[in-house]
């Protein structure tokens, strides 16, 4: 096996505003081994634990794998394990998860070999469907047991937080109420709320809150948020928030933890509720195919993303959580150890109509 470390610095497409670039970091002492992760980021930090590349499977044959994450976001993660094997090589296809999903439906039979979702719906709807097949357990047993199907057909790669986005001009976090439920009660957020209610992870929380809080008391939440609290809603998703933010156009919005990785501005930060829909979280991750030709080597490729150097690249390139214990979140996040997120089942969160309702009956446009 031709062991090559990827060594230039490569300048990534723009993301939200913030180029990304990656190359293989050293971490530490000089006889650390180089890992993936962007340099500004690994310096100082301990050597990633887990399971390295090296003490899994060699890779070879060939795959093909659906991505809903874009190259942007993990194409040098995946060139780099494709050159560290003479006789592997990848084909990636890049697009929007849901276009993805229905690629996948409409094919008679799927050229994927793995499917890479950008949160945990699609894999749900996936596996309910029969397209996928179920992990072994020495791949699930990498990551811990909230970022992974129960039934064992989807692992998690990262795992992204729901968050308080606020102005830091105008709100320390300590003045931020940790309960989710005060930002549609508490008067000093009238008009100077916002949210993005046609965006994905947003109607994943309205559905987590759902099961958490129950249907009712979601209902009274949206009706509170938008009537009696004036919410605006973002021109623009999860980017469009983050800039309003920072420009002071609102003080509060409600968001996706990873903004802060492309926020604007110096005056943009973030805080967390505890233990109810507001702290909830979705994870990226893959699914081993069932037309897959390979699945052996499939489960192989998937594995290779809970690695140690895999791991330690998402937390310091793409600012999320890691799945696995050994690799901690970087420091420009807050550690997980400052927020409770509430226990739930990530499968529940794959059918959005019950909340796409009460967004219609609201007269929430999305």
């Amino acid at each position: 096996m031709d062991r090559r470390v990827v060594t230039r610095r490569a300048t990534l497409a723009a993301i939200g505003g913030t180029a990304i670039g990656l190359t293989a970091g050293c971490l530490g002492g000089a006889d650390d081994e180089d890992v993936l992760g962007d340099p500004e980021y690994v310096e100082g930090r301990s050597d990633p634990g887990g399971v390295s590349m090296e003490d899994l499977p060699d890779l070879s044959g060939e795959l093909t794998v659906y991505s809903g994450r874009s190259e942007p976001r993990i194409g040098e993660l995946m060139e780099y394990i494709e050159s560290e094997y003479d006789e592997f090589s990848l084909e990636v296809r890049y697009d929007d998860t849901a276009d993805l999903v229905g690629a996948i439906e409409a094919e008679a039979e799927t050229p994927a070999d793995v499917f890479y979702g950008s949160e945990s719906q699609s894999m749900t709807d996936l596996k309910n469907d029969g397209y996928t097949v179920e992990l072994s357990d020495d791949v699930l047993d990498r990551v811990d047991d909230g970022s992974k199907d129960p039934d064992g057909h989807w692992i998690g790669f990262t795992r992204r937080y729901r968050a308080i986005a606020h102005n830091t001009e105008a709100y320390d976090a300590d003045d931020l109420p940790d309960d989710i439920f005060a930002y549609a009660e508490d008067d000093r957020f009238a008009g100077d709320v916002m949210w993005a209610p046609d965006q994905g992870s947003t109607q994943a929380f309205l559905t987590a809150m759902i099961g958490i809080h129950g249907e009712d008391e979601t209902r009274e939440w949206i009706e509170a948020l938008m009537n009696e609290q004036d919410a605006e809603i973002s021109p623009g998703g999860d980017s469009g928030l983050a800039q309003a933010v920072t420009d002071g156009e609102v003080s509060v919005g409600l968001t996706n933890h990873y903004t802060l990785a492309d926020s604007p501005g110096e005056t943009y930060d973030i805080t967390f509720t505890s233990g109810d829909a507001g702290a909830m979280y979705n994870v990226t991750g893959g699914a081993v195919m069932a037309d897959s030709d390979d699945q052996s080597t499939a489960e192989a490729f998937v594995e290779h993303l809970v690695s140690a150097e895999a791991q330690e690249y998402f937390a310091t390139t793409t600012w999320e959580y890691p799945t696995i214990d050994g690799v901690e979140p970087i420091e420009e996040v807050p550690g997980t150890d400052e927020f409770e997120p509430p226990e739930f089942d990530l499968n529940e969160l794959a059918d959005p109509e019950p909340a796409q309702e009460i967004l219609r009956d609201v007269g929430v446009p999305f």
